[in-house]
């Protein structure tokens, strides 16, 4: 008759053993009554669309009293410190100035071709009214939109043609009384009109623009500090911010620094919350062919939202006329994983009950990203949290 084995207590401390590592190992992943949860590394693919307003680093400059201007410089060019952009005309300036000095011009263009001149044929004076004849053409057809192009250029053109033909009808002008005092007369008149002129001249290098939204004070580089959440959504909803211009000012040109510019935006900070000096990819709604890597440098929390700045030191282009608009920002984000029902809120601020052998601390963090059911965190204090270190939940 076969003998039973009889089981030993060996038997029994060996199998303890076993069911002691297999609890150390599912431990991490067993809710008791305290209910806990392991931090794990984790990586975000971060993407989302907002409502955000640019900011650019820009001068604008302002004249009192200003009756006319007239630009020189040609906009959405590159300007160089010193360089001509505008002439401004005081109050004393008239339109009727100008077109008097028109009308004494046009007598001496008469003059010459009806008595001077007479029957004589002058090869360049008609060159000369043939180019004047084509940009006045040209500009009438931009007015009308019968054409497309640069108004502001095909007047400066047309300006340019009647200035030379003005020119060579002077330098070629022959002995006669009635001519020499149309001509005093003209000389009169122009300094006259340049007697209430002012040149303008770039005060710095940088694109030129001669279009204003009236935020250009209130939005700077130098007012970036200041700027508030509330100040955003009302530039978005179209509001004012009040203008830095006294009543007798009015604002010429801007000159803006094409190579760095901001972007602000304001978000739940539930959701999300950007780190100072972390990189994204920015692309402006409407302008898809624009990719910018933006850096986060600055975030301001204050009652359940954040403002966020973004630097770019890209060429802002044809953004330069964009105030507001839809930004698309996405990212790689790298932190710590855990429970979105790990964190807790403590006097205000976020963060997670950290479980260790002295019982339980409070170690304040940042949420990165949250899908609702974890969330990406950064502990305010490096090295306060690491993984496989566990976490009370609720």
């Amino acid at each position: 008759m076969r003998r039973k084995k009889r089981v030993t207590g060996r038997f029994y401390i060996f199998l303890l053993i076993l069911l002691v590592i297999a609890f150390l190992i599912v431990r991490p992943h067993l809710n008791f009554g305290s209910k806990e949860a392991v931090i794990m590394a984790a990586q975000s693919e971060f993407t989302q669309n907002m409502d955000c307003v640019l900011i650019r680093d820009e001068t604008v400059a302002a004249s009192e009293s200003t009756a006319h201007i007239e630009y020189v410089a040609t906009e959405g060019t590159l300007v160089n410190t010193g360089d001509t952009v505008a002439y401004v005309y005081s109050a004393g300036y008239s339109e009727k100035l100008l077109q008097n000095l028109e009308d004494t011009r046009a007598k001496i263009q008469d003059y010459h071709k009806t008595v001077i001149l007479n029957n004589i044929k002058d090869d360049n004076l008609a060159r000369y009214d043939t180019i004047v004849n084509m940009m006045a053409a040209e500009f009438k057809s931009l007015v009308n939109h019968d054409s497309y192009g640069s108004l502001l250029t095909a007047a400066r053109q047309l300006e340019t043609a009647m200035v030379n033909r003005q020119e060579y009808l002077r330098q070629n002008k022959r002995e006669d009384v009635k001519l020499s005092k149309l001509y005093d007369e003209e000389t009169t008149r122009l300094n006259s009109i340049q007697s209430w002129r002012k040149e303008e001249k770039a005060a710095q290098s940088g694109v030129i623009s001669f279009y204003m939204d009236g935020y250009e004070g209130a939005l700077s580089s130098e007012t970036l500090p200041s700027i508030t959440a509330a100040d955003v959504n009302t530039v978005l909803a179209g509001g004012s911010l009040g203008s830095t211009l006294s009543a007798k000012e009015t604002a010429i040109y801007r000159i803006v620094n094409q190579s760095q510019w901001y972007v602000a935006l304001v978000t739940d900070a539930k959701t999300w919350n950007p780190v100072v000096g972390q990189p994204y990819t920015l692309q402006m709604e409407g302008f898809d062919d624009l990719s910018f890597t933006a850096f986060v440098t600055s975030v301001q929390k204050e009652s359940g939202t954040i403002l966020a700045v973004f630097q770019i030191n890209d060429p802002i282009g044809s953004l330069i006329y964009q105030r507001t608009g839809r930004a698309r920002l996405t990212a790689t984000i790298s932190g710590l994983s855990v429970s979105s029902k790990a964190l807790s809120e403590e006097n205000g601020q976020l963060g997670v009950w950290l479980i260790d052998l002295g019982g339980e601390t409070f170690v304040p963090v940042e949420v990165l990203s949250s899908d609702g059911s974890d969330a990406l965190i950064q502990p305010l204090v490096d090295g306060a949290l690491g993984i496989g270190q566990r976490v009370r939940i609720k």
